[in-house]
């Protein structure tokens, strides 16, 4: 999902508040300004995906450690004046998708690390005042297993996808979706992607998946969506849905020249269409809405003459054309974007500073 790496550090205490931090010098984007926030006190920590619901927001990612693990998962609590590290349930772990649908029903998907260097699929729970590990029903003898993404709808239900081996060591996907009070069920997961990065779960069970496509369910099938020829082998990291016609994903595709060019799909509710982007080398991890109801997308670019600081964010303009604003302040590589109920943009991902595609620490950012 991501190309930079954070390099070491020791563990977030437990209960920290961290105070907030300003940038020196705002970037502007549309008549706004964007305000540096990042967690101090977070060298080697990459925050992967930020979300707000109900005057919650969270952000979730993994600080490496060198010393006693390989990795230990983050998940940060804004309070209204700084970032908030509550316990976590297991301390070998990376947090890699986020999603809040209240107050006490927050949820996130990665993977722990167990002994021998093996993963298995983690998913956590934050219902208020503790996160916990939630217990998922996959079968019997299930090796191997992973989580991609997660998301809550609106009526509360948890949506989760993943995988395993089975004894045949095949891979079978596998999605599950929960009450939010600790019952599943198992529900079919034959996307007809070859994985998923990001889930949409929509009104009456309908649910969107991207990854290398997009695929449909309507809460009994999975319809792979057609897209356009020219972007058969694009891969997908964001979605986000304004109304069933006003429908943007993001991702990139492989270029020749460029290496990644950034790409954005609309569906028009009859439709899947590409929007034009600026050819340049770019690649976009996940895409929100302004008070406009325009989007705004947010990603990485490799390429110094595009961004020196690595941080790549287009936004539609009243014309309709997607332009690349001004550099962020203090960020670098960004994975992460949200939209709270007061119409504030949150993003998240790596400080500027990279060095060989590894930030130096986490980033945060916010723009009123």
């Amino acid at each position: 999902m991501f190309l930079s790496l954070p390099r070491t550090a020791t563990a977030l205490a437990v209960g920290l508040v961290v105070a907030l931090t300003t940038a020196a010098a705002p970037a502007s984007a549309g008549g706004a300004a964007w305000r540096d926030i990042s967690p101090p006190e977070s060298d080697g920590a990459v925050l992967f995906d930020v979300e707000t619901a109900g005057g919650a927001t969270w952000a979730v990612g993994l600080r490496n450690d060198a010393t006693t693990r390989s990795f230990a998962p983050v998940a940060l609590r804004w309070t209204g004046t700084g970032w908030e590290a509550p316990a976590q349930p297991v301390e070998r772990a990376r947090l890699d998708d986020l999603a809040v649908g209240a107050p006490d029903q927050v949820w996130a998907v990665g993977s722990q690390e167990e002994e021998g260097g093996h993963t298995r699929a983690l998913l956590q729970h934050w219902d208020g005042s503790a996160w916990s590990e939630a217990v998922l029903p996959f079968p019997d003898g299930a090796d191997g297993t992973s989580l991609s993404a997660v998301d809550v709808d609106a009526d509360g239900s948890v949506w989760v996808i993943g995988g395993y081996a089975d004894a045949a060591g095949q891979y079978v996907p596998v999605l599950f979706r929960g009450d939010g009070g600790g019952d599943w069920s198992v529900l079919p997961a034959d996307t007809g992607l070859g994985w998923v990065s990001q889930l949409e779960a929509g009104p009456g069970g309908v649910v969107l998946a991207i990854g290398d496509g997009i695929s449909r369910f309507d809460g009994t099938t999975w319809t792979e969506q057609r897209v356009p020829r020219a972007l058969k082998d694009a891969l997908f990291d964001g979605i986000e849905v304004a109304a069933p016609d006003d429908i943007w994903a993001v991702g990139h595709v492989r270029d020749e020249t460029l290496w990644r060019r950034p790409v954005v799909l609309h569906f028009d509710g009859q439709a899947w269409r590409t929007v034009r982007t600026p050819a340049e080398t770019g690649q976009l991890f996940d895409v929100t809405f302004d008070r406009g109801g325009r989007p705004v997308i947010v990603g990485e670019s490799m390429d110094p003459e595009v961004s020196p600081s690595g941080n790549y964010v287009l936004k539609l303009n009243k014309r309709g054309v997607l332009t690349r604003v001004a550099a962020l302040p203090g960020a670098g590589f960004l994975y992460g974007a949200a939209t709270d109920e007061a119409g504030r943009i949150w993003v998240a991902g790596g400080t500027s500073g990279a060095e060989g595609g590894i930030s130096p620490s986490a980033y945060a950012g916010i723009r009123d």
